[in-house]
C-alpha cells in the first residue's frame, strides 16, 4: 500500500509565530493530535503535535523519573505549566527535524517511522509542496483496510 491511497488531503497548518494557546484550540476544534507548522510561504518547517505541547508542561528533570514527578506534585503546579506555555509560539516547542514523506513511499516504511520515533503527524511533500498528512488514523484505518481485504 502507497501513501497516495491513504493519506488525508487539505492538511491543518498553523504558523510558527501562532502561540501555543492558538494551536491547543485548533486541536480541539478540529478534533486532531497535530499540526504541520509553515511559514508565510506554505514551506513546511516543522510538526507540532499535542505530545510536545504535554512534553513543555513537564520539568525536564520529571520526564525520565515518574516517580520523582509524583513525589513533587504540588497543587496547582501542572495549571502553572500551562498558563506558562499559553503565549509562547509554536516555534518553542515544534519538532524542526520531522519525517516527510513522498506520495509513491511505502506504507511499511511510515509505519515503522511511526513507531521508532513516537511520531502523530507525518507531512506528505512533493516538489517541495505540501499536499497532506500521515496520521495515527490514517494508519490506523490502513490496518482495518487490509485487514479485510483478505484473499479468499
Amino acid at each position: 500500500m502507497l501513501i497516495k491511497e491513504i493519506y488525508k488531503k487539505n492538511p491543518k497548518t498553523v504558523s510558527s509565530s501562532a502561540t501555543i494557546e492558538e494551536v491547543i484550540d485548533s486541536l480541539i476544534k478540529n478534533d486532531i493530535n497535530g499540526l504541520i507548522v509553515v511559514n508565510d510561504n506554505g514551506v513546511v518547517k516543522g510538526v507540532v503535535s499535542l505530545q510536545d505541547i504535554a512534553a513543555a508542561t513537564i520539568p525536564r528533570q520529571f520526564k525520565n523519573n515518574i516517580r520523582m514527578a509524583a513525589a513533587m506534585y504540588k497543587k496547582g503546579f501542572f495549571t502553572e505549566m500551562c498558563q506558562g506555555l499559553m503565549h509562547k509560539t509554536v516555534a518553542t516547542v515544534m519538532r524542526k527535524e520531522f519525517v516527510a514523506v513522498g506520495l509513491e513511499d511505502n506504507i511499511m516504511a511510515v509505519t515503522a517511522d511511526f513507531l521508532k520515533n513516537d511520531l502523530y503527524i507525518v507531512p506528505v511533500i512533493e516538489d517541495k509542496k505540501l499536499l497532506g498528512v500521515v496520521t495515527r488514523t490514517e494508519i490506523k484505518h490502513a490496518i482495518a483496510y487490509g485487514m479485510r481485504s483478505m484473499h479468499k
